[in-house]
């Protein structure tokens, strides 16, 4: 069988030079004709995957929903009995808050100010995003050590700048946040007072959001590693004493702590110690609620959305039920869900393909560090071992997460959600002070993503990105390259990003280049930098270079490995030199482009803008194109292009 280019003609917008706007010539036609649906915030070729990835699910749980005399325990029992809680609207409206109950009963149990910490490791250990964070994971600088960190937290708006900017945007969705709180406290019974409640808790998180460190501040990892002994956070934070709040996550093992924001932590012993008891209650109450809300009856789930969907996505509906449900129910049962998805639906054969590819990738790579000219002998033996140790996960994991000390019945949604939660903070909080498993997934097979661990050195794809449009065992190499062979190349570039090239061979914070060489790479890092903050999706808000920089790094380092990967590939098996009018290369960059392919509503441009380290699709298109002299070898560019740099604006990493 003739192989394809998977490439549909009827997408490009050929009024678009490939020259000026790469990503709007391969991907307009398909953009005016792929409106967003009204429950969606963005559509494109992650979004589709993902509601086919949701199709394939429904699939699967009706067969599980159908299924009689299911084994108590089994893991079809448990995701039957979750999705049938979530989809059964009459009881969870019936309900209303009366799951919580055990939640409001741990924070009325607070009588004396010496009880508070013990009521938030209480909530903490309940799913429930209470003043700060605490998570597990590596010890950044001991890799091979599990341990507590304390991160930044307690705020319901997804970024500090909303509670203290005073642009038009910020303050309207300051009042809308407001209107949204004072409607949740009414429908949960708990609206006395409700205007002054309302102050309270929004001026205990404006509080919280002044301490807060920017985004881009959160992404120096050395800046927000702080390791301190169990007795000098005792004397740093002596209101948040350790002997309340260890007995309520079930007494971790911990010798020492790792803080993220110390200075955050030290605002919030403040707060603890300056504030009215019962204010401090009210705003536990309100995590509590603005935690669970969407799991409770549905007008509280419809208003969740309403505040939450509209402002901050655009949704101009709610996704329908069995949607909602699917997705809650993969989240909590993530590796449940995986078993049985990858059962029906991963393909051993193009698990094969796929670590071929990664194998020409890693080869390119190595043949790219050798030969910079910028990076030291002694800089690129040490690089090169770290590429060297990169473990590769494919598809799903060697072993599945053990869910048996987690019961699930169809009687409370919010129930089996706050089961869930306290599950799997009671199986992480046990690792605290053990040994690493360097075998565990942090992704489930059924997500259409990727990522890299810097603290692991690993790649990870789970098996449902491992499907066209991002990889199609159909077409020729080419498209396949440019499709999941960039995505491969971005995560493995993650590791040698301005993150992480911090990390050493073993994921330890450890620094292995030298100051001429680290300083080499800023500059250019820098120079990357700059050229994205002049891009402007919005009228007047432009990309923030330095939040997106990593992710800028590795979509210019991992389209350059995947581009050589392809010419190691073509001269072991050369393909036809043109399909569909293409030559090889220009399927490549074509095969990248149509992985960003993508309409997004401005609410969420606008957010992301704020937020993500990730710029927005057509600037990871063009952006990359615009420093890399095969693209312009490709499509012959040329001074005057919108997209041509001259040759010492272009940036060369990797």
């Amino acid at each position: 069988m003739p192989l394809s280019s998977a490439i549909d003609k009827n997408n490009f917008d050929k009024s678009v030079k490939p020259t000026d706007d790469f990503f709007r010539y391969v991907n307009g036609g398909w953009m005016k004709n792929n409106p967003i649906p009204p429950d969606e915030a963005s559509w494109g070729s992650f979004d589709v995957l993902r509601f086919n990835v949701e199709q394939q699910l429904k699939n699967i749980f009706e067969e599980v929903v159908a299924k009689k005399d299911l084994v108590a325990g089994s893991a079809e029992q448990k995701i039957r009995d979750f999705y049938l809680s979530a989809t059964d609207v009459e009881s969870r409206n019936r309900a209303g808050a009366s799951p919580l109950t055990e939640l409001f009963q741990g924070i009325d149990g607070i009588k004396k100010r010496e009880d508070i910490v013990g009521a938030i490791g209480f909530l903490h250990r309940r799913g429930i995003n209470a003043f700060w964070i605490p998570f597990i994971d590596q010890d950044e600088r001991d890799s091979e050590m599990m341990a507590l960190h304390f991160w930044q937290g307690g705020l319901g708006l997804p970024d500090r700048d909303y509670y203290l900017n005073n642009d038009e945007n910020s303050l309207k969705i300051r009042t809308d946040y407001l209107s949204y709180m004072k409607d949740i406290l009414a429908l949960a019974n708990m609206a006395s007072s409700g205007e002054d409640i309302c102050s309270v808790i929004m001026n205990m998180e404006t509080l919280l959001a002044k301490a807060s460190s920017t985004p881009v501040e959160l992404r120096d990892v050395e800046k927000n590693y702080n390791k301190v002994t169990l007795e000098e956070f005792s004397q740093l934070a002596p209101k948040i004493p350790l002997s309340s709040y260890f007995p309520s996550i079930n007494n971790p093992k911990a010798e020492y702590l790792l803080l993220g924001q110390p200075k955050f932590l030290l605002e919030i012993n403040s707060i603890l110690a300056e504030t009215p008891l019962e204010d401090l209650k009210l705003y536990l109450r309100w995590r509590v609620l603005n935690g669970t809300d969407s799991y409770l009856g549905e007008d509280m789930e419809r208003r969740h959305f309403e505040f939450y969907g509209r402002t901050f996505a655009g949704q101009t509906e709610m996704k329908p039920l069995w949607r909602r449900a699917l997705n809650a129910t993969s989240s909590a049962l993530d590796e449940l869900v995986g078993q049985l998805y990858v059962e029906r639906h991963f393909n051993e054969d193009a698990k094969k393909k796929i670590k071929d590819l990664v194998g020409h990738l890693a080869s390119a790579y190595a043949v790219r560090i050798e030969k910079l000219d910028w990076m030291s002998e002694k800089t690129k033996k040490k690089a090169l071992e770290k590429l060297q140790a990169v473990s590769k996960k494919l598809g799903y994991p060697d072993v599945w997460k053990d869910y048996s000390a987690l019961s699930i019945n169809a009687d409370s949604f919010a129930g089996n959600v706050i089961r869930a939660d306290v599950f799997e903070f009671d199986r992480k909080i046990k690792e605290v002070g053990g040994p690493v498993n360097r075998n565990e997934w942090f992704m489930p097979p059924q997500m259409v993503n990727a990522y890299y661990q810097a603290s692991l050195n690993d790649i990870v794809f789970p098996a449902a990105i491992l499907q066209p449009p991002f990889f199609d065992p159909n077409a020729d190499d080419a498209v396949n390259f440019g499709g999941i062979g960039s995505v491969i190349g971005h995560e493995l570039t993650h590791g040698f990003d301005d993150q992480g090239s911090r990390f050493d061979n073993r994921g330890n914070l450890n620094e292995w280049w030298t100051k001429e060489d680290k300083d080499k790479f800023e500059a250019e890092a820098a120079k990357l930098a700059g050229q994205f903050d002049e891009y402007e999706p919005i009228p007047g808000m432009h990309v923030n270079g330095k939040l997106t920089l990593g992710e800028n790094i590795a979509d210019l380092g991992g389209l350059l490995i995947a581009y050589d990967a392809l010419k190691l590939k073509l001269a072991e098996t050369p393909v036809e030199e043109n399909i569909d009018g293409f030559s090889p290369e220009q399927r490549f960059f074509i095969g990248y482009a149509i992985t960003e392919q993508r309409n997004v509503r401005d609410e969420l441009t606008r957010l992301h803008l704020q937020t993500n380290p990730h710029s927005p699709s057509e600037f990871r298109v063009n952006g990359p194109m615009s420093n890399m002299q095969e693209f312009y070898d490709a499509f012959d560019c040329n001074p005057g292009d919108k997209l041509w740099r001259d040759p010492e604006e272009r940036v060369k990493i990797w």
